[in-house]
């Protein structure tokens, strides 16, 4: 019969941070997620529990509750690549070891808890290691998969164990969202009077299915043991990787660059025959008197060219100091995506994007891709906040039109202009050392502040104004201020 070890992390993206020494932890502290256009409570440290603070409670309630909580969204990237560095861990206790995501593990322990003395021990130890680690968890241990997941989650101890062939007597006392069914089935079965998994045994299961659909009807016999469900072991991800040891070692920067030609088509190559590129590489050289030395780089776009490789690659080998030579190479392929085909484009066009491509890899490499960045429309009524910045690598350019007339050029601070005629707006005046007329005018279009954020209160008047001297400029005045001033607030098209 097999046995299967369910391992819950209830707080995996606290303890993320944890295991950075986050030190904002010391107080209350939670993480947050946008849920139905509102920020919610997805996990509360100790502290903010104590306080009051729930799971699922809205953020702004919660901060009533306990005005010092301090938050942080959730990052699902970095507690994936956490949740897979805990399943490469968790080959020390279980050969078949099998993703739970997005806060789960699934051991089969047919046959290896002897190994730890019983799977009591076991169960112990691997809470043990997990402490250890700075992971808080909890053990489930029955013959099902679904039984074990119930029993960590909603266990009465640290370490739940259903005893062999005990499991459906082991869940009995649950209630039906040990199952892991969706709300809304939950909440029907509640207001039909079946809160525990014993009373939905004790149904027939047509009657389950005809009502409540077949979802609860298989999630209730895999747990049981009725209907098998094994743990699938997820295999490793493929690692992209070459390396070259020579007989002799070498220094000069043309034979550094033929290894790393060598280096960089192996693994091109079988990143082409995967339909995969990576947007990172890493290459670490051992140099016989100063040992290793790691170069990255990155990419705009998944890559599996090997000149483009070389290209990026030439500066930071340009600047390695070798003295006495290297002989060991190991280059890495790192952040491997699919590659989506798409049609071939001809002429100025494609030849403009891969420049900008390139333009952007190279800029990166060398200041660094966060450094790197392109503004992006917004939809706003406040001018200086009709754009934002975003990164450069992995935005395709799109040109999208204003809702409204708006300058090319915004001056922020608007610049302050003398009037020499005044009007609505001025008739003649003086800007930057030189005279403007004005010949035709736009406006005004009125901009009221926003009240519910600490900027200028101030209600804002903008004229779009042709002068004679052929400048178009946008004229700003705050109508209701005692000096009338006037400033240039962009230039126009």
């Amino acid at each position: 019969m097999p046995r299967i070890l369910s391992i819950w992390l209830p707080q995996l993206p606290l303890d993320r941070l944890t295991r950075h020494g986050d030190a904002r932890l010391s107080g209350p502290f939670a993480i947050i997620s946008e849920e139905k256009n509102a920020w919610r409570l997805t996990h509360a440290n100790d502290q903010a529990l104590k306080a009051g603070t729930v799971a699922g409670q809205a953020l702004a309630d919660a901060r009533a509750i306990c005005p010092d909580l301090l938050t942080e969204s959730s990052d699902p990237v970095r507690e994936d690549l956490l949740l897979r560095a805990l399943w490469r861990w968790a080959d020390g206790l279980s050969p078949r070891v099998s993703l739970d995501p997005p806060d789960g593990l699934l051991l089969d322990i047919s046959g290896c808890a002897h190994l730890f003395g019983g799977e009591a021990a076991m169960g112990q130890e691997t809470l043990t290691r997990l402490k250890d680690l700075q992971v808080q968890a909890q053990i489930g241990i029955a013959d099902t998969k679904g039984g074990a997941r119930a029993l960590a989650r909603f266990g009465a101890q640290d370490v739940s164990i259903a005893a062999p062939g005990e499991v459906a007597y082991a869940l009995s006392e649950l209630p039906v969202a040990a199952l892991g069914l969706p709300h809304a089935i939950v909440s029907e079965l509640a207001r039909a009077g079946l809160t525990t998994i014993g009373q939905l045994r004790e149904q027939k299961s047509a009657e389950l299915a005809r009502r409540f659909g077949l979802h609860l009807t298989k999630a209730l016999q895999t747990a049981t043991g009725l209907t098998p469900d094994p743990v699938t072991p997820k295999a490793a991800d493929p690692t992209y990787a070459a390396r070259m040891t020579l007989p002799e070692p070498i220094g000069f920067l043309e034979d550094l660059e033929n290894v790393l030609g060598r280096l960089a088509n192996r693994i091109c190559q079988r990143l082409e025959g995967d339909q995969r590129g990576a947007r990172r590489f890493h290459l670490t050289v051992r140099c016989v008197d100063t040992g290793d030395h790691g170069l990255s780089i990155g990419f705009a776009r998944p890559c599996l060219d090997p000149e483009a490789i070389l290209r990026q690659f030439s500066h930071p080998l340009s600047k390695l100091e070798i003295e006495y030579g290297t002989d060991w190479f190991r280059l890495v392929a790192e952040h491997i995506e699919p590659i989506r085909l798409k049609q071939g484009s001809f002429g100025e066009d494609a030849k403009r994007a891969d420049q900008r491509l390139i333009l952007i890899e190279t800029l990166g490499n060398r200041l660094g891709f966060d450094h790197v960045r392109v503004f992006r429309a917004r939809d706003h009524h406040v001018p200086e906040h009709e754009f934002g910045q975003v990164e450069a690598a992995g935005i395709t350019p799109s040109w999208s039109f204003a809702p409204r007339p708006r300058p090319i050029r915004l001056f922020t601070p608007p610049e302050f202009i003398h009037v020499e005629t005044p009007g609505r707006p001025p008739l003649n005046f003086k800007w930057r050392r030189l005279s403007y007329a004005t010949d035709r005018a736009h406006g005004p279009e009125r901009i009221t502040p926003r009240w519910y954020r600490e900027e200028d209160p101030r209600t804002r008047d903008y004229w779009r104004v042709q002068t004679d001297q052929g400048r178009r400029l946008w004229l700003l005045n705050y109508p209701g201020d005692e000096d009338e001033a006037w400033y240039v607030a962009g230039e126009l098209a």
